[in-house]
């Protein structure tokens, strides 16, 4: 029996090794520049990694049958409509339980739903107008898990920002691109176009503004001078790519920093190392009992402590201490509120 699952364990990590080796490096190239535009075209696409149109349809082709890309999304910077960002982190009792999880997923408040190792295990993010929506929304998942939480945290989003994952190839030291969600909310107004046009493109970034246009019947040219109008406002602030981490070898990790002075040039000191890391995707100013989040991805956890040690090396007189969550199978992760479209 043993020898048996033995054999089995061996065949699954070799296959995985195989399967992650045929990720090769204009692979790599495709994932980072359709993470910094996923609408970039495919002729562009190839002229910038040195391919061939049609190779490079192949391959994003192959990447999406085999779920490496999992979707092409819009980022949205939601303050300026006036919708904010705040995060429950839950300690459970016992083991999770999968009917719970499964409820949460379905629910329309909630945007992200995370299971963890670490500190916590299970991460929830949801998106409010004002502090009564967001006590209201807070209250009633906490009643939905009330029998199965130990403790809990809450966080609210003051900045964010996301950067493309340029540990994939070999980049010079230039400044990272960077979209931004969160920050001083502009209250921008849209009309009811703009967000059925929203609600038709949050989980379709390589949209066709013309399967648009017959959807909502109206002109190619009105959908175009609406996206115009998002991105020229700071609503829309791009399209990056949503990929399965596990299938390119690599986990997924957030660190929540606690900074023993507030000042804003330590904190600056600190975002400016996190910045300058390749393999930090996200970093979120927070509100909360810790200061700032990164989330990072790496080939091992091993490489996270490294980092961790280098942020205390060089700021010994600033960060008080690290925690480390292991984000394992992120089930539910939407940019835009599904109930405020």
């Amino acid at each position: 029996m043993i020898y048996n699952l033995i054999k089995i364990a061996i065949f699954i990590y070799y296959n995985v090794i195989l399967f992650i080796m045929n990720v090769d490096l204009l692979d790599r190239k495709i994932i980072y520049e359709l993470g910094k535009d996923a609408r970039i075209s495919y002729k562009e696409l190839a002229k910038k990694i040195g391919s061939k149109k049609e190779v490079v349809a192949y391959r994003i082709s192959n990447l999406i049958k085999n779920k490496i890309i999992i979707k092409f999304v819009p980022v949205f910077s939601l303050t300026r409509l006036g919708i904010f960002s705040g995060k429950i982190y839950i300690n459970l009792k016992g083991m999770k339980n999968k009917e719970a999880i499964e409820r949460l997923i379905d629910n329309k408040d909630v945007a992200w739903v995370a299971e963890s190792v670490g500190k916590w295990d299970l991460l929830l993010g949801f998106y409010y107008k004002n502090i009564i929506d967001f006590g209201e929304k807070k209250e009633k998942i906490l009643f939905q898990l009330s029998k199965y939480i130990q403790d809990y945290d809450i966080s609210f989003i003051e900045e964010g920002f996301v950067f493309n994952r340029e540990y994939l190839i070999e980049k010079g030291r230039e400044v990272r691109k960077e979209f931004i969600f969160g920050g001083i909310s502009t209250n921008e107004k849209l009309e009811e176009v703009d967000y059925k046009i929203i609600n038709l493109i949050k989980n379709n970034g390589r949209f066709e503004y013309l399967d648009i246009a017959k959807k909502l019947s109206i002109d190619a040219r009105t959908v175009l001078s609406r996206i115009r109008y998002l991105k020229e406002k700071g609503i829309l602030q791009g399209f990056t790519t949503f990929i399965d981490l596990d299938k390119i070898g690599y986990g997924f990790y957030k660190i929540l920093i606690f900074l023993s002075s507030p000042e804003f040039a330590h904190k600056n000191k600190v975002l400016t190392l996190l910045r300058s890391n390749p393999n930090v995707i996200h970093i979120i100013k927070s509100v909360s009992s810790w200061d700032l989040e990164a989330e990072m991805e790496y080939e091992n956890i091993g490489k996270v402590y490294d980092f961790i040690n280098k942020l205390k090396n060089e700021f010994p007189d600033v960060i008080k201490k690290v925690e480390l969550v292991s984000v394992k199978n992120e089930r539910k992760l939407d940019f835009f509120p599904e109930k405020m479209v």
